[in-house]
């Protein structure tokens, strides 16, 4: 972040200075006390279980110039700058605001059910063979991680890809303003949180509250194939709306020729042949997103090539390691029935000759449609693996979605993470592959950790 002066700061948050420090201003902000730099803003945040309040002082070790408080009731550390604010994460997300404000730079943000983080890494990939990029790093997509990007803005950035998460309606509201994007992508409408949201129309508005800062001269980039994104029309809304897909009517950007295999995925868009080194065919999805942008922004075909082949995948998803002359796919970040279905059939394609294991555990806040999802996904699998590790107490319905269809004898259930490594390292065999996906709280990482042992 660039230097904003202690008065500023004060202006910007309409908070007050109560301790006078040694520095007037700050060049960087921290939530996490042990990531603050010289010169920092310490911002302690009162969470469930923890107040941040409590390491102000350590903060200050650190070396921050500068901390928030909402309350006078503390013995601060001498030599830094106190202000006092009513609310912490207000005043943090009023400066991030401001810093995005200071840059009249193009802004992507993006969302969806399923796809987005790895949409948005693609979308930087490519865009950073010509643009010097920032993007969202890690799973910081929320009202606390959204603002940490938006100080990491500098001068020499020329585009920004910010990531949106949501569980609820309103999430996304409470950081659009700070965000205040150009174009806003939305990968698909799926049913990721379907148990507080209850329908896919409610999930569809509220991954539409990405569109709210948006008018005249935007872009809502869509995916051209969802039946729930087609019923954002151009015509009723201030922005312009482009689709890109492989099956769908007026599509901006289509994929056509489309080849998925053990060696990744190829297709043809407007006459232009691209390749894209994982397979699966929500991978062509993510790709064209990438591709529409690249073009939009005056990018050629070999610097959008060149930005698919420099893809690395955020943490936990679609990592493929070598793993005892076994395969693995690492997807354990998250799941959903759409994303358990795309993840199988890149298990489909990259193990073609060889053994399929399918390692799957708990889709999580799916509600009512808990165990038809999970049957669902049961019977799906035992069409694309030979083997198929349930891992969870829902997780007992992919067993039974399998049914006839993967003899017992291929279809094992355990409790949690570490039986199935234990598990999974007896089963496992030298040119198996094997794909490990869950929803985060599961922590498949471990049964990962368990077989590398």
């Amino acid at each position: 972040m660039e230097k904003v002066s202690l008065e500023q700061l004060v202006k910007i948050t309409e908070g007050r200075l109560i301790q006078k420090g040694k520095t007037d201003w700050v060049t960087g902000a921290a939530i996490d006390s042990r990531k603050i730099e010289k010169n920092d803003l310490f911002i302690p945040i009162k969470g469930e279980k923890v107040d941040g309040h409590r390491f102000i002082e350590t903060a200050a070790e650190k070396g921050c110039s500068t901390s928030f408080t909402e309350t006078e009731a503390l013995d601060f550390p001498e030599g830094i700058n106190i202000v006092l604010v009513e609310s912490c994460l207000e005043a943090m997300k009023a400066l991030a605001k401001y810093n995005r404000e200071r840059y009249d730079i193009p802004v992507i943000a993006v969302t969806g059910s399923s796809g987005k983080t790895t949409t948005k890494d693609l979308i930087a990939s490519v865009l950073s063979q010509k643009y010097n990029t920032l993007k969202t790093q890690g799973n910081f997509n929320n009202e606390y991680g959204i603002p940490q990007t938006l100080f990491n803005l500098q001068p020499e950035h020329e585009i920004a890809v910010i990531e949106m998460g949501m569980d609820h309606l309103n999430d996304i509201r409470k950081s659009i303003g700070e965000v205040r994007p150009h174009i806003g992508v939305i990968t698909n409408i799926g049913t990721a949180h379907i148990e507080i949201l209850k329908t896919q129309d409610n999930i569809l508005a509220a991954k539409k509250e990405i569109f709210e800062t948006m008018g005249a001269g935007d872009i809502a980039l869509l995916n051209g194939d969802d039946v729930y994104l087609n019923k954002i029309r151009e015509d009723e809304e201030p922005f312009s709306v482009a689709r890109v897909g492989i099956r769908g009517a007026g599509l901006s950007l289509k994929a056509e020729q489309v080849e998925s295999s053990a060696q990744g995925i190829r297709f043809e868009a407007d006459g232009e042949h691209y390749h894209f080194a994982y397979p699966g065919i929500h991978n062509v999805y993510n790709c064209l997103t990438a591709i529409w942008l690249g073009r939009y922004y005056q990018m050629t075909h070999d610097e959008i090539q060149h930005g698919l082949d420099a893809f690395k995948p955020s943490g936990n998803r679609m990592d493929i390691v070598k793993v005892k002359a076994a395969t693995v796919i690492n997807d354990s970040y998250n799941a959903n029935p759409d994303a358990m279905k795309a993840a199988l059939d890149m298990l489909w394609d990259m193990g073609k000759g060889s053994r399929r294991l399918a390692v799957l555990g708990d889709m999580l806040e799916m509600g009512e449609m808990s165990e038809t999802g999970h049957l669902e996904i049961g019977a799906y699998a035992a069409e694309k693996a030979d083997v198929l590790i349930a891992v969870g107490p829902e997780s007992k319905a992919y067993i039974k979605g399998a049914g006839a269809s993967l003899a017992d004898e291929r279809c094992f259930w355990s409790a949690d993470a570490e039986s199935a490594g234990r598990l999974l390292k007896k089963l496992m065999a030298p040119g198996d592959v094997i794909l490990i996906k869950a929803s985060r709280g599961v922590h498949l990482e471990k049964t990962l950790e368990m077989i590398q042992e």
